[in-house]
């Protein structure tokens, strides 16, 4: 896993790339989950589904939990040999880190960005202008867990 800066999304002829925007809501996770599961099944990549499905879901998550923002925006981008995703809120102080250890099992919190930094072949999060963070991953079609 590295956390160098994720590539912009290609262009059209490289792969094809989508955007959902949805309210900040507590079923929103699991909405752009099954969305993004949607995507990757429809192209052929059903080997990195549920891989994929726990990373948005806890992406979006945090999302939903950490900001104030009324949406919530997901790009998804279908490169030639990977996805990426990416998710835009309104926190761009605050920075997660990934911590250096799994947490105690009866952890409440903490978990998310672990299995996302064990999932995902890389991952970057850093301020996106005018008061935004994005935060983005990417999976290769080969790769799953």
């Amino acid at each position: 896993m590295t956390t160098s800066a994720l590539p912009p999304a290609p262009p059209p002829e490289l792969g094809v790339s989508y955007r959902f925007v949805a309210p900040r809501a507590a079923t929103t996770p699991k909405i752009i989950r099954d969305l993004v599961a949607v995507l990757v099944v429809a192209f052929g990549h059903e080997a990195i589904v549920e891989q994929l499905r726990l990373c948005v879901s806890e992406v979006v998550t945090n999302a939903y939990n950490h900001t104030r923002t009324n949406l919530i925006t997901v790009d998804v981008s279908l490169g030639s040999d990977n996805v990426t995703v990416w998710v835009n809120d309104d926190r761009p102080q605050w920075l997660p880190r990934v911590p250096s250890a799994a947490p105690p099992w009866r952890a409440e919190h903490g978990r998310g960005l672990f299995l996302l930094s064990r999932l995902a072949d890389r991952w970057d999060v850093g301020p996106n202008g005018a008061g935004t963070k994005r935060f983005g991953f990417s999976i290769g079609y080969e790769g799953a867990a």
